[in-house]
């Protein structure tokens, strides 16, 4: 737990302190002097400061007990037990993720084996991503407005909710494609609550020096959903049928909500207090994560990298198509794919126990990109060896945990803790929107433009690299990607806004007692 974050102002209000911020390094003694001298500094604050940030008097009662919640919540037993804390939610986090995933491979198969087509099957994904791009922004606001607890319990319910409802659909032999896709798309906004509020939990129950390995965590849940859901799905299918499947997912969110029962009584920090008045409107909430990102000049740096290495990333949909025209065999893609889990699931697991090694984030962020480009992307373009792609693939996934953890400690580091929920819901937006645009000109680009060219002039020009014949388009947009990923990370290192970001790592990342005028944030 950090407590040398009492001294620190929150960007939106210069009299009331920020996020936390590194206590495990000053010790709890220490973060209990800086409480009661900035409480003592904090209630001195005169109506004219109040007025100028639009604070009410009863908001200094607010803010007194506020921080009463922060001394409470820095003792040197509930610091120790942080992570055991955390760890029991993750563990819950995990199952339900183990059992949706199984559900979503289940119900992808029901869904095609109904209609052999494969528009229903995307309409599916379509509906999950839509709920994240649609709900992420009110995630953020609950999240920084009721608590992690209560939007993770909300979460859980709606979920559980959800998987029922299929239940008994399905018991009455009644279930039906457009039900299943309202049902994907409740079950996307439980989903998406998920995602600010455990982020936002790591930085009040997790001391700085382990978020990496936490973000490592919640990767390696995710890892082993993606590689355990269709082994899983398949077999349960085969034995016991969809309806075994959706009772067991419904049971993970009981397990879920019980991880979280079993920590409520434990005082957590509380995310700052609400605004009122004109702060408290529901529009200004909703952007605030979009402002906050578009006034710091270095994470908007940072985050647009993120998108255009995302983009390069989500051009390996065109792995799938490429792979199966020039072997026109499943044995290779499955191998390849086997190989991508794999090194996910390693790489979640070395990031859980090594963290990032000591590196400073930004360094593995952007040489992570440089990496993956080099040895994750461009040999699946280049060769045609079965054992080449086998290995790119691992590599790939062996690189991103690492790149994702150290891209969200960061974030944790830097943004305010009650402005987290709405910051990291904006943030998950901005990287995912890549995804569709990826998506949708992929196989446009493929099909109409490089495929066709490369038989004829561009071929003559591309084919020393990625070979002639079936797929060397689709080769050659994946080296695009590859070079995109490498370009990405070198430009990245040189920015001067992004590496202002390194400085303030070094200092304790931005740990000051009073932030400069264009350090502040207006959040009106």
């Amino acid at each position: 737990m950090r407590g040398d974050t009492l001294s620190r102002r929150h960007p939106a209000f210069p009299g009331r302190p920020a996020g936390r911020t590194g206590a495990d390094r000053s010790g709890d003694g220490q973060a209990h002097g800086a409480l009661g001298r900035t409480r003592g500094t904090d209630q001195r604050v005169d109506g004219t400061r109040r007025r100028a940030h639009g604070l009410r008097e009863d908001d200094g009662r607010r803010e007194r007990r506020w921080h009463a919640g922060l001394a409470r919540t820095l003792t040197p037993r509930r610091l120790s037990n942080g992570i055991a804390y955390f760890g029991i939610v993750w563990f819950g986090l995990a199952i339900s993720q183990l059992a949706s995933a199984t559900t979503n491979f289940a119900l992808t198969v029901w869904l095609w084996q109904r209609s052999h087509q494969a528009s229903p099957v995307a309409l599916l994904e379509l509906c999950s991503f839509a709920a994240v791009v649609g709900l992420s922004p009110v995630a953020g606001m609950l999240t920084d407005r009721w608590g992690r607890y209560r939007t993770l319990m909300l979460s859980n319910l709606v979920g559980a909710l959800v998987m029922a409802f299929l239940w008994g659909l399905y018991g009455l032999d009644n279930l039906q494609a457009g039900f299943i896709y309202v049902a994907m798309l409740a079950l996307g906004a439980s989903l998406t609550l998920q995602f600010p509020a455990m982020m936002s939990l790591i930085t009040v129950t997790v001391p700085s020096r382990h978020y990496a390995r936490a973000n490592g965590l919640v990767s390696l849940a995710v890892s082993v959903a993606g590689i355990g859901a269709p082994v899983l799905g398949a077999a349960l299918l085969q034995s016991a049928g969809l309806a075994t499947i959706l009772v067991i997912d419904v049971l993970s969110y009981a397990v879920a909500a019980v991880t979280l029962l079993a920590v409520r009584g434990e005082k957590r920090a509380p995310a700052g207090p609400a605004p009122s008045g004109k702060r408290a409107a529901w529009r200004s909430d909703l952007t605030l994560g979009f402002r906050y990102i578009a006034r710091e000049r270095g994470l908007l740096a940072l985050q647009l990298c993120f998108f255009a290495f995302f983009f390069s990333s989500m051009l390996g949909v065109l792995q799938a198509p490429m792979i199966l025209a020039r072997t026109e065999g499943n044995a290779v893609l499955a191998g390849t794919l086997s190989a991508a889990g794999i090194g996910g699931l390693l790489g979640s697991l070395a990031t859980t126990v090594f963290g990032t090694a000591g590196r400073s984030p930004l360094r593995v962020i952007f040489l992570g990109f440089v990496l993956t480009g080099l040895a994750g992307q461009l040999p699946l373009a280049v060769t045609t060896e079965p054992v080449a792609w086998f290995a790119a693939s691992f590599a790939a996934g062996l690189i991103l945990p690492a790149v994702l953890a150290a891209h969200q400690s960061l974030w944790q580091h830097t943004i305010p803790d009650d402005l987290q929920g709405r910051v990291f819901a904006a943030r998950r937006i901005i990287t995912e929107s890549a995804g569709p645009v990826a998506m949708l000109s992929a196989g446009p680009l493929a099909d109409y433009v490089f495929e066709p060219g490369m038989r004829g002039r561009l071929g003559s020009v591309a084919g020393p690299l990625v070979g002639t014949g079936p797929g060397s388009g689709m080769a050659l947009i994946l080296l695009l990607a590859a070079l995109l990923s490498v370009a990405t990370g070198l430009v990245g290192m040189r920015l001067k806004s992004v590496r202002a970001l390194e400085s303030d790592t070094r200092r304790g990342l931005g740990d000051h007692i009073d932030a400069p005028p264009e350090r502040r944030f207006d959040p009106a």
